[in-house]
């Protein structure tokens, strides 16, 4: 039998074992709370609790998904939220019809350009279990739909992206700070 154990290869222990890892930090326990009952619990905390359950639904992984794995999720919604409007950002850009909406809409894809790394290093810091960098990450996210807004230009499918990016990124804040 000993001599069984150390016939095993050492890549096929180190993968089990990070295997393992992987699947206690992101695979619920049994005590723990999960599926619509975690989501709803969760974003009952939140400012925003229907879009909050209505964005975490639309991922599978959230039904099997832990708190941690939950609030990695709600992370990676944001960023692909940040990514969908500078896209609709860049489209106002180009056709903007005046100077000064177009330099207003430049300044907001600019901010959004700015943001795009910084969430990518949240999602990174995330994964390294420091979450309160990557809150750092949503709140700058957040900060810049804050000040894309305070231009105080009102186009109306802008005001209805940055809304929902506002509120995903605040309610994204709010799960991320139940695991500090």
């Amino acid at each position: 039998m000993a001599n069984q154990i150390s016939n095993i290869s050492p890549k096929i222990l180190i993968i089990t074992l990070i295997s393992i890892g992987f699947n206690n930090y992101f695979l619920p326990t049994d005590a723990e709370e999960t599926g619509k009952a975690l989501i709803e619990s969760t974003c009952k905390k939140t400012q925003y609790p229907e879009e909050c359950i209505s964005a975490l639904e639309s991922d599978p992984g959230s039904f099997t998904a832990n708190l941690t794995g939950l609030t990695r999720i709600a992370v990676k919604k944001s960023a692909s939220k940040l990514v969908e409007t500078l896209h609709i950002v860049e489209t106002l850009v180009l056709n903007a019809t005046d100077y000064l909406t177009w330099g207003f809409l430049v300044n907001c894809r600019d901010t959004y350009n700015i943001s795009v790394p910084q969430i990518q290093r949240g999602l990174q810091a995330f994964d390294g279990l420091k979450f309160d960098k990557s809150y750092e990450s949503v709140e700058a996210v957040n900060n810049a739909v804050i000040g894309c807004d305070r231009q105080g230009w009102t186009l109306p499918i802008l005001t209805q992206v940055n809304r929902a990016l506002f509120r995903l990124t605040k309610d994204t804040m709010m799960i991320l700070h139940l695991l500090f």
